[in-house]
């Protein structure tokens, strides 16, 4: 047995006063002379032992009560031989901030019933512990050891985030800043209401040393209908063009949902509206049309009613509408006359032609695609900027060279993750199949004929090595002709032929000019539509070089809100990292030098959209198991900060001595009120 309190086994002194109490307060007997005693013939007489065994036995009782409250404040305990603490512990608590923790409940929310069942199991602890708070924020200012008042204090300042991590990330997290505390022994509590989407207990590491408990907050299902996601068909965008956006809608209630509007704002102005019918516990695609109107930056908003959970009832999303593709083409002679008819008399393009003695690589800022044609020679310098151009997100097309440098081609497609080019095969062969499945020819062929004419190669490049590709065009023995390969962000296009005659016919075939002009509408920077906070903590700026020591700065439209994101130079991008800076959703203006370079939108993150918990049995079927990773703790009982002190210290013995006091004190009482009458 050992005690929390020890100082308080001094009042065991106290015993004392009851002895002394009877040394000085023996009843002293008088002789009273009476006439006559037939009177008192009935009365037992009391005699002086009998006096002296009552007062014995009083004094007794008297001095084990006394004993035992002093024991009793003491605090006694049988230690628990698995949660001993040597050289103090430390308490590691998880408060789950998540938006499903703003679910009402009666005394307010579950957030503040976490925060308030975090308090309690602080209080169970002494001023010798340490403490170490994590949210879904994984704040440095939250995780790291803290004091009691530290902890307390900081429980207090925590809001509802906008993260919501998952089981693994969040055990892995707060393993490895445990290992911060000097302690010799980590108790690990996780306070959330458990979402079946976000924890997968069936993966829980069990940590025998260091003991682990899950507080469940009571919750109840609530029903939600969430905007999960949206996406366009069309690869670019362009004035007076009929777009359909794909909304997908999901229906988490118990009940369906019929003519519920899902409104489309483009730019504050209503584009579309839908009425949709959604089965319970389902999820659909609807789609919205609308005709392009205006150019430049499309701020647009999805939105639908929906009063139980609001956070998921919009969704923004930022898309480009170019006026034409930026393309350049590197000639080493004169311009070809094909590439000059594709894409230097389409409106859909601005074609520049460069020579390549004389590249201007200034101009790669804000191109979409440069096509090499012909170059013989390729220079170190070249090789680099034409990589850094690839792999900052350009797209790269290369059309050889009968008389190429064989040395130089090679570095630049070796450092690319490219096949080289080999031997010239001189041999007349038709194209044997092209790739219908591929987003260059889909939906260009309305049906393809078993006789469609193919065009035919007198001679082609083969190509050495493997890479991870896709091939858009074949040859009969299976030798690829047009290839597409990834780089960085970028897209390498790989010809075996060359633009003329003398390879063939195939520059003049329409199969072959379908790709080529899909490749330059395509090559547009892709950008995502939207941002999720606490996921997408990182964005490229394609095309853009900082300027100066002028950063970058997001501002929050209509609130004013500036953020100065971390970020890097990366080739002809900035690289912008957020570290959750993002606060709030909406959209955000890219300011570089006080001029507007693009808008962004950032929306809640959809994890927490469905709204199904737990029950209490099936988190203690989790904790029945063999070798149970966890112990269950309800986080709305009244005694929680005893029952985690009990916990730690072992079987607590207190209320047997304060029960042991009154039975000595109501065993007083009984001996003294019927002692005589006993006697009789």
């Amino acid at each position: 047995m050992q005690f929390s309190n020890p100082a308080f086994l001094f009042a065991l002194s106290a015993v004392l006063i009851p002895v002394i109490i009877h040394l000085f307060n023996f009843r002293k007997y008088k002789k009273v002379h009476f006439s006559n005693v037939q009177l008192l013939q009935d009365i037992v007489q009391k005699t002086k032992r009998e006096s002296r065994l009552l007062h014995l036995i009083v004094l007794c009782l008297r001095m084990l009560a006394i004993a035992a409250l002093a024991f009793a404040f003491a605090q006694p305990f049988v230690p628990n031989a698995r949660h001993r603490q040597k050289g103090g512990a430390t308490a590691l608590i998880f408060v789950d901030n998540s938006f499903s923790m703003t679910a009402n409940t009666k005394s307010g929310n579950l957030l503040q019933d976490a925060v308030e069942a975090a308090k309690n199991i602080v209080n169970a602890y002494p001023y010798t512990h340490d403490f170490i708070l994590v949210t879904q924020d994984f704040s440095p200012k939250e995780s790291r050891p803290l004091n009691k008042d530290e902890i307390l204090s900081l429980l207090d300042e925590v809001e509802v985030s906008a993260h919501s991590r998952s089981w693994e990330e969040i055990t892995d997290y707060s393993r490895h800043i445990a290992q911060q505390s000097k302690k010799g022994e980590i108790y690990y509590y996780y306070i959330s209401d458990f979402q079946k989407d976000e924890y997968n207990f069936d993966d829980f590491k069990n940590d025998a040393a260091h003991p682990s408990f899950l507080v469940a907050m009571e919750s109840s299902r609530a029903g939600n209908i969430s905007i999960d996601s949206c996406r366009f068909v069309a690869p670019v965008f362009k004035l007076g063009q009929q777009v359909t956006l794909y909304v997908t809608v999901h229906n988490y209630s118990e009940q369906d949902i019929e003519k519920l509007p899902l409104r489309l704002y483009i730019n504050k102005e209503q584009k579309a509206i839908v009425a949709m019918d959604l089965k319970a516990g389902s999820a659909a695609e609807y789609q919205l049309n609308y005709t392009i109107t205006e150019g430049g930056f499309q701020a647009g908003r999805l939105q639908l009613d929906d009063a139980q959970i609001t956070f998921d009832n919009e969704l923004f999303f930022v898309y480009e509408v170019s006026p034409s593709t930026k393309i350049i083409a590197i000639n080493d002679g004169a311009p070809n006359k094909y590439l000059t008819s594709l894409y230097g008399r389409d409106s859909l393009f601005a074609c520049m032609e460069m020579n390549a003695s004389g590249v201007n690589y200034s101009q790669f800022d804000g191109c979409q695609l440069v096509v090499l044609n012909e170059v013989k020679h390729i220079s170190s310098g070249m090789a680099g900027e034409l990589k850094k151009y690839a792999e900052g997100g350009g797209s790269l097309m290369i059309f050889p060279s009968e008389q190429q440098d064989t040395a130089g081609w090679q570095s630049l497609l070796t450092s690319l993750g490219a096949p080289c080019y080999g031997k010239m095969a001189v041999a007349e062969v038709k194209v044997g199949s092209i790739n219908t499945e591929s987003i260059y020819f889909k939906r260009a062929l309305e049906k393809q004929s078993e006789r469609l004419d193919m065009p035919k190669v007198l001679q082609y490049f083969e190509l050495k090595g493997i890479a991870n590709g896709e091939v858009l065009m074949r040859l009969e023995n299976q030798a690829p002709l047009l290839s597409v390969y990834p780089v960085g962000k970028g897209k390498l296009f790989l010809s075996a032929v060359a633009l003329n005659d003398k390879f063939g016919d195939v520059h003049k075939h329409a199969l072959f000019i379908i790709p080529m002009h899909n490749i330059g509408i395509m090559s547009q920077i892709d950008r995502r539509l939207h941002n999720v906070m606490g996921r997408d903590d990182m964005q490229s700026l394609n095309g853009m070089v900082q300027n100066g020591d002028a950063p970058v700065v997001l501002k929050l439209q209509d609130n004013g809100d500036e953020i100065i994101p971390e970020q890097r130079n990366s080739g002809n991008s900035i690289l912008l990292f957020f570290h959750n800076q993002i606060k709030e959703p909406g959209f955000y203006d890219l300011l570089h030098g006080g001029v507007r370079v693009g808008i962004t939108a950032f929306n809640y993150n959809r994890g927490e959209s469905n709204l199904d918990y737990y029950s209490d049995s099936e988190l203690h079927a989790f904790s029945k198991r063999d070798n149970a990773p966890f112990t269950l703790m309800d986080g709305a009982a009244k005694d929680l900060t005893q029952s985690i002190a009990d916990r730690i210290n072992g079987t607590p013995l207190w209320y047997y001595f304060v029960l042991l006091a009154l039975l000595c004190l109501l065993a007083e009482v009984l001996i003294l009120r019927f002692w005589s009458i006993g006697r009789k």
